[in-house]
């Protein structure tokens, strides 16, 4: 029988950066039992904190997540290595299985605490940087459309927009909320000297709401979760496909 191995390749960076031993190990075996094969695991990396260990298409080679991090295991050799595994089809599939795990957090955010827009039967998570542009123009296309139940999340990057954290309090300080985040998004707050809110409660929020980045691992804005769908930044055309599915 065809082995699965040839229905997978890695990357030529991988094999020559990271198809490198990392723990020299003996070797286990790799047909034992899922169950006992993480055992196994877990006992020959005592010292990592290994959240999930799976099996992957191809035999004997186990997925090992750490928090946002996957690294592989191959019992059979003792190698463990960092990298990205590609199908034939030229698929990312490091890239797919770390965007599942991602997306897989969501059912456990504080949605209680977002900025809730609209009713519609599609749900857009948002994670966002008022002052950040791309965010304006994903802002801007979602109030085109009537069909969405948002939820927002504030993760003001102030190393880029220095006064995103003031916006966010200022947002999350108004009796309504939704209307200071429409002003704030279409740019009328751009001028205006505003005054840090210094409420306790609100600024414990916008904490909340940055631990949900810092949650999902967001490294830039926007960072969206459609339908459980990720999209990066404002790509339209992959929004408008999940939206319509086309």
């Amino acid at each position: 029988m065809k082995s699965k191995r040839s229905i997978l390749i890695i990357s030529a960076i991988a094999i020559i950066f990271y198809f490198v031993p990392i723990f020299t190990l003996q070797s286990a075996h790799s047909h034992e039992k899922p169950l006992d094969a993480a055992e196994t695991i877990r006992s020959r990396f005592p010292t990592l904190r290994i959240d999930r260990i799976e099996t992957t298409e191809i035999d004997g080679l186990y997925e090992l997540t750490l928090k946002d991090d996957i690294l592989y295991y191959h019992p059979d050799s003792g190698t463990t290595f960092f990298g990205e595994l590609w199908s034939k089809e030229k698929k990312n599939l490091t890239a797919i299985r770390k965007a599942a795990l991602q997306t897989a957090k969501i059912n456990d955010l504080p949605f209680d605490k977002a900025i809730k827009i609209g009713n519609g039967p599609h749900t857009v998570i948002e994670i966002v940087d008022p002052d950040c542009p791309y965010c304006r123009k994903t802002h801007a296309f979602f109030n085109k459309r009537k069909d969405l139940t948002r939820y927002v999340f504030l993760y003001p990057i102030t190393q880029i927009h220095p006064e995103a954290e003031i916006k966010s309090l200022y947002i999350l300080c108004s009796e309504n909320r939704q209307e200071a985040y429409e002003e704030a998004l279409s740019g009328g707050l751009d001028d205006l000297p505003l005054t840090p809110c210094t409420d306790e409660a609100v600024t414990a929020l916008l904490d909340q709401h940055k631990q949900v980045g810092k949650q999902l691992n967001v490294r830039g804005t926007p960072a969206l979760w459609i339908d459980g769908q990720f999209v990066s930044g404002a790509d339209f055309k992959k929004i408008t496909e999940i939206l319509d599915g086309h």
